[in-house]
């Protein structure tokens, strides 16, 4: 009996050691699945990321206030200097509002002539139903002859500094924005020269 027992355990030689050398620890196995580390990114990216959206924003601020300041410009030269004219309607087309199941007035082209040359233009501004052939009264811009609104616009359109409420908005936050950007800059300037 007992050497049948000892022939029954699992002999503890060069074989058992080479099988036991031949299995991947659990370090190697991980460390194949985990594949290449991941690079982090720096604080520098972050900063300049920031400073490009600031620019960015920047831009559109301006934009925004050129917007309205050539909106308002225009109404006071359309006023002014307009080119009264006659436009005959050749056809209007129906839009629809959002849902796509309501209607949201009509958009409506004419031809007229102003300085000499026949223009066929959308007519700014009208939004109601006319029927080809029927004659309105619009006034063109001097300085752009190609575009053309109602007269009854322009008479109730009013230049007004409401038209820079919203880019004044949008420059109070662009500076919000800049005062919190140079913060964290100074920030990080301040830890890297203790690091350093």
């Amino acid at each position: 009996m007992t050497e049948s027992k000892n022939d029954e355990t699992v002999p503890s030689g060069p074989a058992h050691e080479s099988s036991d050398s031949q299995r991947p620890t659990s370090e190697g196995s991980l460390t194949s699945l985990r594949g290449a580390s991941a690079v982090g990114v720096g604080r520098k990216f972050w900063l300049y990321a920031g400073g490009l959206a600031l620019v960015i924003f920047a831009v559109v601020v301006v934009v925004s206030f050129l917007s309205a300041a050539n909106d308002n410009a225009r109404i006071e030269r359309m006023k002014a200097h307009g080119i009264p004219v006659a436009v005959t309607v050749t056809n209007c087309t129906g839009n629809l509002g959002g849902s796509g199941s309501n209607g949201a007035g009509f958009t409506c082209e004419g031809s007229y002539s102003a300085g000499g040359t026949t223009f066929h233009e959308v007519i700014g501004s009208m939004i109601t139903f006319a029927s080809p052939g029927a004659v309105v009264h619009a006034v063109a811009d001097p300085s752009q002859p190609g575009s053309v609104v109602l007269a009854s616009a322009i008479k109730s359109s009013v230049a007004s500094s409401r038209a820079y409420l919203r880019p004044g908005l949008l420059a109070l936050v662009l500076i919000a924005l800049a005062l919190v950007f140079l913060r964290v800059a100074r920030r990080s300037a301040s830890t890297r020269r203790t690091a350093a």
